[in-house]
Protein backbone atom coordinates (compact mmCIF):
# COMPACT_ATOMS: atom_id res chain seq x y z
CA UNK A 1 0.00 0.00 0.00
CA UNK A 2 1.54 3.45 -0.97
CA UNK A 3 0.59 6.27 0.63
CA UNK A 4 -0.04 9.23 -1.94
CA UNK A 5 1.72 11.89 -0.02
CA UNK A 6 4.61 9.86 -0.89
CA UNK A 7 4.37 8.39 -4.37
CA UNK A 8 6.62 10.72 -6.20
CA UNK A 9 9.13 9.03 -4.22
CA UNK A 10 8.48 5.68 -4.82
CA UNK A 11 9.66 3.44 -7.84
CA UNK A 12 6.33 3.43 -9.98
CA UNK A 13 6.71 0.06 -11.95
CA UNK A 14 3.82 -1.70 -12.28
CA UNK A 15 1.60 1.14 -11.41
CA UNK A 16 -1.01 1.60 -14.21
CA UNK A 17 -1.30 5.26 -15.63
CA UNK A 18 -2.39 8.31 -17.83
CA UNK A 19 -0.94 10.64 -19.33
CA UNK A 20 -1.60 14.12 -20.64
CA UNK A 21 1.05 16.40 -22.21
CA UNK A 22 1.55 19.57 -21.24
CA UNK A 23 1.22 22.04 -24.50
CA UNK A 24 -2.07 23.83 -24.14
CA UNK A 25 -2.71 22.96 -27.89
CA UNK A 26 -2.62 19.12 -27.74
CA UNK A 27 -5.11 16.62 -25.67
CA UNK A 28 -7.28 18.25 -23.13
CA UNK A 29 -7.85 14.50 -21.27
CA UNK A 30 -5.74 11.82 -20.01
CA UNK A 31 -5.20 9.25 -22.18
CA UNK A 32 -4.53 5.10 -21.17
CA UNK A 33 -0.65 4.77 -20.97
CA UNK A 34 -0.81 1.53 -19.82
CA UNK A 35 1.37 -0.20 -16.89
CA UNK A 36 4.74 1.40 -15.98
CA UNK A 37 7.20 -1.49 -16.88
CA UNK A 38 10.64 0.75 -16.67
CA UNK A 39 11.78 3.69 -15.47
CA UNK A 40 14.68 5.53 -16.19
CA UNK A 41 15.89 9.52 -15.07
CA UNK A 42 13.82 11.16 -17.16
CA UNK A 43 11.31 8.74 -19.14
CA UNK A 44 8.77 6.18 -18.14
CA UNK A 45 8.52 3.23 -20.11
CA UNK A 46 4.93 1.76 -20.52
CA UNK A 47 3.26 -1.27 -21.69
CA UNK A 48 -0.22 -1.71 -23.03
CA UNK A 49 -1.43 -4.21 -25.76
CA UNK A 50 1.94 -5.71 -26.19
CA UNK A 51 3.27 -1.99 -27.59
CA UNK A 52 5.81 -0.38 -25.62
CA UNK A 53 6.17 3.56 -25.78
CA UNK A 54 8.09 6.09 -24.08
CA UNK A 55 7.13 9.22 -22.24
CA UNK A 56 9.33 12.26 -21.29
CA UNK A 57 8.33 12.51 -17.84
CA UNK A 58 9.07 16.60 -17.77
CA UNK A 59 6.19 16.57 -21.15
CA UNK A 60 3.64 15.15 -19.17
CA UNK A 61 0.87 15.31 -16.71
CA UNK A 62 0.45 11.48 -14.83
CA UNK A 63 -2.83 10.00 -13.33
CA UNK A 64 -1.23 7.30 -11.30
CA UNK A 65 -3.76 4.66 -10.47
CA UNK A 66 -3.42 3.50 -6.94
CA UNK A 67 -4.05 0.04 -6.06
CA UNK A 68 -5.86 -1.04 -3.06
CA UNK A 69 -5.14 2.44 -1.16
CA UNK A 70 -8.38 2.16 1.05
CA UNK A 71 -10.88 -0.50 1.45
CA UNK A 72 -13.82 1.17 0.54
CA UNK A 73 -12.15 2.80 -2.46
CA UNK A 74 -12.02 0.84 -5.73
CA UNK A 75 -10.21 3.60 -8.03
CA UNK A 76 -7.78 6.16 -6.35
CA UNK A 77 -6.07 8.36 -8.78
CA UNK A 78 -3.16 10.75 -8.07
CA UNK A 79 -2.11 13.52 -10.51
CA UNK A 80 1.22 14.31 -10.61
CA UNK A 81 3.29 16.66 -12.39
CA UNK A 82 6.42 15.57 -14.65
CA UNK A 83 8.88 17.74 -13.52
CA UNK A 84 8.17 16.70 -9.71
CA UNK A 85 8.94 12.97 -10.65
CA UNK A 86 11.89 13.81 -13.10
CA UNK A 87 15.14 11.83 -11.23
CA UNK A 88 16.23 8.31 -10.80
CA UNK A 89 14.06 6.12 -8.24
CA UNK A 90 17.15 5.73 -6.15
CA UNK A 91 17.99 9.12 -5.84
CA UNK A 92 14.41 10.24 -4.71
CA UNK A 93 14.02 7.32 -2.07
CA UNK A 94 17.56 9.02 -0.58
CA UNK A 95 16.37 12.04 -0.74
CA UNK A 96 12.39 10.91 1.34
CA UNK A 97 14.84 9.28 4.00
CA UNK A 98 17.10 12.59 4.21
CA UNK A 99 14.11 14.59 4.88
CA UNK A 100 12.48 12.01 7.79
CA UNK A 101 16.47 11.93 9.05
CA UNK A 102 16.53 15.63 9.52
CA UNK A 103 12.68 15.40 10.78
CA UNK A 104 13.87 14.17 14.29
Amino acid sequence: MINPKYLIYHDLIGIHGYAKPILRGSMKSFSDIGIIINETRNMLITEKDNKIRKYIKKDYIFRLKLPNYKDGIDNYYLEVHGNKIVGLPVNRLRSLKKKRWFKR
